[in-house]
């Protein structure tokens, strides 16, 4: 090193016993103080006569710089090499309540070439590379938006997001074992929280609070949506979680989609199809099927404040005559999937099957045949009356046939393998038909004048008339290749399920108390939103080439947590970021950590007490 260059002194910030501040006249005395515990009161009091005085701020404030006493600088020798000030601590300091705290600095009688750097009395090391990814993928968002305006008392905000980065990192992982979890991993809320803590919490997070959180996050969406010219698709279904608890509002036996013989709760979700943001959702009784929440639905959109410019796509599930009067009755465009045994589907394949078998009706995009037939749909003008008697309106609707040879050809080679298995099975002498296997024979088996067996053609036409053929209605989408794509796209919902179900930990709901229900849920929310985005994110980063170094966002998640950051008290910094860590940031077009200074830690034991009043 060069002789120019100043030497630097490296020292440790002091530990000074407890001190009293003590304004009389000019001066405030600072005084040190023992405590002892009296058995009798139950409680630490002050020792008489144990009570010193070390020091004073000039000038009678109660924040100023201190001058120390002989006695005390003997006993502190350090504090003649350093200022010592006592300021406000703006962090700790919540309404009338005034926390202070004491900085230390360089002495200014110091030779002007010394540097003083207070040293880390105990260093802490974070797994900080998974969270720094989610926080990118989270910021600026409508979600971290509607967080911060809906929750932003006593660090509610920052507490959510913790947690959902905690089911996100660690979904198989009770709610019990967070605190570990944050004692070694940086969050946004840095101080960790015990289970009791987070029981309390969750319980504030009613219905309430998460209807203004929704409010705000469908006005962040539609701010973001309406600079979009393009049509904007919201995905629709439901999904079942399975629990062992008896005494949960809403857990009620009914149609399991995982097949669990377990009581469910049933939660639907609508998701934005181009950002992979879950909008909103819901939790209701498990008895209740899908077809019969979109009423409620309906209702829900609007209360919330949903963009009315977005269309509602929704699987089989929803489609029945009674749902789409609804959807016209309330201006809100769709795109559904039908039920094939549907009337008008029915007819309308049957009608058109020698077009859609047709090589004229090869649709290249698609690589299926289509056909898109518009027609006018009569609905009840009145939203509360489905009667026959009440005023009749009328909509267009355009119906989107779809054939897929490839599921058709399918399904015709398994019904000839079968057909025939069951002739060999017939002609056997060790081996009898069942019932079922003689009723199918009987169906779809005949015989000719010369007494051989053929295919009966007319109950085969019934057998395959629907094999391979999807029905998509819309109201507003005229087009196949679009409805086609949106209704691909709805996988994103889907998606959010099984990330929501296997991602999170939540196939299985462990809570045993109604008073935790809401809190729980809306933190598996959160952690599947932030999951759908970090999803698109991939996606988008896959459209353009880009292969990135893990095939899963486990296997992201853990490498990226190897990135630690060194806490020390001004601040922390990370570790290197190389190989196929730098890769997948880059890919990803996530910016590389840099050192955070001047970090704030929500340390106050006040401000958590008021968040639990």
């Amino acid at each position: 090193c060069s002789s120019d260059l100043a030497i630097m002194a490296v020292v440790d910030a002091p530990e000074l016993p407890p001190l009293l501040f003590n304004r009389n006249g000019k001066y405030t005395y600072v005084c040190s103080y023992e405590n002892a515990w009296d058995s009798e009161r139950h409680m630490s009091v002050r020792v008489k006569g144990k009570t010193y005085t070390v020091g004073k701020i000039i000038g009678g404030e109660l924040t100023g710089t201190i001058e120390w006493t002989e006695d005390f600088l003997n006993q502190y020798p350090i504090l003649e090499t350093l200022k010592t000030t006592r300021v406000v601590d703006k962090l700790k300091s919540k309404g009338k309540l005034t926390r202070y705290k004491l900085e230390f600095s360089q002495a200014e009688d110091m030779d002007e070439n010394s540097l003083f750097i207070r040293k880390a009395s105990s260093l802490k090391v974070l797994h900080a590379g998974a969270t720094w990814l989610l926080d990118q993928i989270v910021a600026s968002t409508p979600l971290s938006k509607a967080l911060g305006r809906a929750f932003d008392k006593y660090y509610g905000a920052k507490k959510l997001l913790s947690l959902a980065y905690f089911k996100t990192i660690e979904p198989d992982k009770g709610m019990y074992l967070y605190e570990d979890f944050a004692s070694c991993t940086r969050l946004p809320y840095h101080r960790p929280l015990g289970i009791s803590g987070i029981t309390r919490f969750l319980q504030h997070i009613d219905q309430d609070r998460i209807d203004v959180f929704l409010k705000k996050l469908n006005e962040c969406c539609i701010e973001e949506e309406d600079k979009n010219t393009e049509n904007v698709y919201y995905a629709l279904d439901s999904t079942s979680i399975s629990t062992c608890s008896d005494n949960l509002d809403f857990a009620e036996w009914g149609h399991n989609k995982d097949g669990d013989q377990l009581k469910q709760i049933n939660i639907v979700m609508l998701v934005n199809q181009q950002t992979g943001c879950p909008l909103y959702y819901r939790h209701y009784a498990g008895s209740t099927p899908d077809v019969s929440t979109f009423n409620h639905l309906l209702k829900e959109y609007a209360r919330m404040g949903l963009n009315r410019r977005a269309i509602l796509v929704a699987d089989k599930g929803y489609g029945s005559v009674k749902n789409i009067h609804k959807l016209y009755q309330d201006n809100q465009s769709f795109i559904l999937n039908m039920k094939l045994s549907f009337g008008i589907c029915k007819n309308l394949i049957a009608k058109n099957l020698s077009y859609l078998l047709d090589d004229c009706s090869y649709n290249r995009k698609l690589g299926q045949n289509v056909l898109t037939e518009e027609i006018d749909w009569s609905y009840p003008g009145n939203f509360n009356r489905d009667s026959a008697r009440c005023k009749r309106e009328k909509g267009r609707m355009f119906i989107h046939i779809y054939l897929d040879h490839e599921i058709r050809n399918d399904a015709e080679d398994k019904f000839r393998a079968r057909v025939a298995e069951l002739l060999d099975k017939q002609k056997s002498e060790t081996e009898t038909l069942t019932q079922e296997e003689k009723d199918f024979l009987s169906t779809y088996v005949t015989e000719d004048s010369n007494g051989r067996k053929v295919i009966n053609n007319t109950q085969k036409f019934e057998y395959m008339l629907c094999k391979g053929i999807r029905v998509l209605l819309s109201d507003f989408i005229s087009d196949p290749v679009e409805a086609s794509r949106a209704y691909t796209e709805r996988n994103e919902v889907e998606e959010s399920f099984r990330k929501l179900k296997d991602f999170t930990g939540a196939r299985r709901l462990h809570v045993s108390s109604s008073k935790n229900l809401s809190g729980k849920i809306f933190v598996h929310f959160l952690s599947c939103s932030i999951l759908c985005m970090l999803r698109h994110r991939i996606h988008s980063a896959e459209a353009k080439g880009i292969k990135l170094p893990f095939d899963s966002v486990p296997k992201m998640l853990a490498a990226l947590s190897n990135i630690t950051q060194t806490i020390f008290p001004d601040g922390g910094y990370f570790s290197e970021i190389v190989g196929k860590k730098k890769e997948l940031l880059e890919g990803l077009e996530i910016s590389f950590p840099e050192a955070e200074m001047d970090i704030e830690y929500e340390e106050d034991i006040a401000a958590e007490a008021e968040n639990l009043d």
